[in-house]
């Protein structure tokens, strides 16, 4: 479904070049959708939350010490934490000449009319290293959101700036925020693999990662690329014979990370 999405949006951002922004923002959005779905089917795989939860606080403490370099500055995530604590109670069968009042004093039985039953403490967990992997992924999604609705804002403001890494445009600022995000929310993401790597096995999911690697980040360096060609003046513009339209050096490298996308999305599929 990504990729058809991604074909989908690369001929109208062609064809229709002067509105190209804002089909890439949306696109660029799609992407940060991509990576939390696949971190849900991970999840999912594992068989739900709650499950994964109850399996993560078992595991060994060390799966929660961050890579070599991150652990200078971030202390290990605990596995599995008790939040809260809890009495239910389960009926017990009373036989004929029981003697209730006994029960009642010596285990914490309590008795309502003609039934009996026993308090059983039952114990909440949470996982930190679960809420910070999921969180740590879905604020790339957020943050994309929201930067793609600036991109539109400044774009129609003039003050985007496309290429251009002016500190005066809102290019330069987008790209090191998102840039930063992205890391992240990657990071999170094979911390998580580590530690799930043993139950996620069967489904292999290594090759399935580096395809959404591939969309997510790839496309995101590639056009960081044609931008520093295009701020080096290596991307000509082009004027149309027949009809007289002419392609800026702007539009031409807009066209390219297009065009670009097009076949490596053929490829992948």
């Amino acid at each position: 479904m990504g990729i058809h999405f991604y074909l989908n949006s690369m001929f109208p951002s062609l064809r229709f070049h002067d509105a190209a922004i804002y089909i890439e923002a949306l696109r660029d959005f799609y992407e940060s959708y991509v990576l939390y779905s696949f971190l849900q089917f991970l999840i999912e795989v594992l068989g739900g939350e709650e499950a994964l939860i109850m399996m993560l606080k078992d595991k060994s403490p060390t799966r929660g010490v961050h890579m070599w370099g991150m652990n200078w500055f971030i202390k290990p995530w605990l596995m599995g934490q008790p939040i809260s604590r809890r009495d239910s109670y389960t009926p017990i069968k009373v036989g004929v000449g029981t003697n209730v009042s006994l029960l009642e004093s010596d285990h914490g039985v309590s008795s309502s009319a003609s039934t009996l039953s026993r308090p059983i403490k039952r114990i909440q967990w949470t996982s930190p290293f679960f809420v910070k992997c999921k969180f740590g992924v879905l604020q790339y999604v957020l943050l994309k959101f929201i930067l793609s609705v600036f991109v539109m804002i400044l774009e129609k403001l003039e003050l985007y700036k496309e290429g251009d890494f002016t500190p005066q445009g809102g290019y330069l600022y987008i790209c090191i925020i998102t840039n930063i995000s992205q890391c992240w929310a990657l990071y999170c993401l094979v911390f998580f693999y580590y530690a799930t790597k043993n139950e996620l096995g069967p489904i292999r999911p290594v090759g399935k990662f580096m395809a959404v690697k591939a969309v997510v980040f790839f496309t995101w360096w590639q056009s960081l690329g044609i931008s520093i060609l295009f701020q080096m003046g290596l991307i000509p513009h082009y004027a149309a014979i027949d009809d007289g339209k002419e392609w800026t050096s702007e539009a031409v490298a807009k066209g390219l990370q297009d065009y670009l996308i097009c076949i490596e999305m053929f490829v992948a599929a």
